[in-house]
């Protein structure tokens, strides 16, 4: 079987499944150099927690290997062990009833060191609460979409939900971060008139 999105053939991505269903230790190595960074930077942004994102990031790779056997082949295996690091965001989600969000005094006196555009960081720091203050149905999604470029259909197979949902919740988190940009960009003006 050869895995196909959008008309492109994954035949590098069905071997490495292959040899890892047969328990080929080298293939652990390469699924998991070829994933890494992008999703531990996923689970980092739906945690924000860097003890708690090497956790999950830890218990992914676990399950994915344990489980590897049940992979079907339906959709990427990116797609699937995004899955499966989202509902171990769920979980741990579920488990603390508010979230915590970093600072923006954690930036430092960043404007004294040379090199470093202080005003970027804040404005990323940010946007970066703002998506924070979504919603956790509309937060996974602005994360997939726009920090890891994954298409309505792959989120769908990801979060689980048909492409209208995935669509109809993108256009209402980006109306309220609209919303919320202004008001702070309000308040800001604001503060500044005083």
């Amino acid at each position: 079987m050869v895995i196909r999105d959008s008309g492109h053939v994954f035949q590098d991505e069905y071997i490495l499944v292959e040899k890892l269903k047969q328990g080929d230790p080298e293939a652990i190595d390469d699924v998991v150099d070829r994933y890494q960074q992008q999703l531990y930077a996923f689970i980092m942004r739906m945690v924000s927690n860097q003890a708690e994102a090497e956790d999950i990031f830890q218990d992914t790779w676990i399950r994915a290997i344990r489980n590897i056997g049940s992979f079907r082949g339906d959709a990427r295996f990116s797609t699937w062990l995004f899955q499966i690091a989202l509902n171990l965001c769920r979980n741990l989600m579920r488990q603390h009833s508010r979230r915590s969000f970093v600072p923006l005094e954690e930036a430092g006196n960043l404007a004294e060191e040379s090199g470093i555009d202080a005003v970027k960081i804040l404005q990323v720091q940010q946007i970066r609460k703002l998506v924070l203050s979504l919603p956790t149905k509309m937060r996974e999604i602005v994360i997939l979409r726009y920090y890891h470029d994954f298409g309505d259909q792959e989120i769908a197979d990801i979060t689980g939900l048909p492409p209208g949902t995935v669509k109809s919740r993108l256009h209402r988190a980006n109306l309220m971060l609209r919303s919320k940009i202004e008001a702070n960009e309000t308040l800001i003006s604001s503060m500044e008139v005083d």
